[in-house]
């Protein structure tokens, strides 16, 4: 009796083990499959340099102004940036670099264009539109100045020159 008591006993301990190792495994090869989805869906969707279009339902208003460049979220070396776009002609355009204030006026066309300067950093570039009627539009970039780059490029160069040395 002693002897099949034991055995019960290991049996629960299998099942339970496999039930266990199945429920993880199943966890596993969701999350397998929530980032291949993630990544399958942002290969197939375009990179856009501009800010995204209106759609016909919402606030037409939003369509008034569009910042060609520079792209968003980009990292850069260079410390100047020029920033274009579009607006209503002859509409006035602000830029707010970092709380510091550009002002001009679009042309007839309705294309503005500021190179200002970056901080080493994080920068906010945000562009106000104001037209005729006194409507004011806006749209927001954030650029990051970085000397990584460069740094990275001068250590590679100089491991490159000491083993051509050699």
């Amino acid at each position: 009796m002693v002897y099949n008591a034991g055995r019960t006993a290991m049996k629960k301990e299998i099942l339970l083990a496999i039930l266990i190792g199945l429920a993880f495994g199943l966890f596993i090869t969701y999350g397998l499959y929530r980032v291949r989805k993630a990544t399958q869906s942002a290969k197939t969707q375009p990179a856009s340099t501009t800010a995204p279009a209106a759609s016909p339902s919402s606030d037409p208003d939003a369509a008034l102004l569009t910042i060609l460049n520079p792209e968003d979220n980009l990292v850069q070396e260079e410390d100047t940036t020029t920033v274009t776009g579009t607006t209503q002609p002859n509409a006035i355009v602000v830029l707010f670099v970092n709380q510091e204030e550009h002002i001009s006026t679009a042309d007839e066309t309705g294309n503005f264009s500021f190179t200002v300067d970056l901080e080493t950093g994080s920068s906010i570039l945000t562009v106000h539109s104001i037209d005729e009627n006194g409507k004011t539009t806006s749209a927001t970039r954030t650029i990051v100045v970085s000397s990584l780059f460069s740094e990275q490029q001068d250590e590679t160069a100089s491991e490159s020159a000491k083993t051509t040395k050699e």
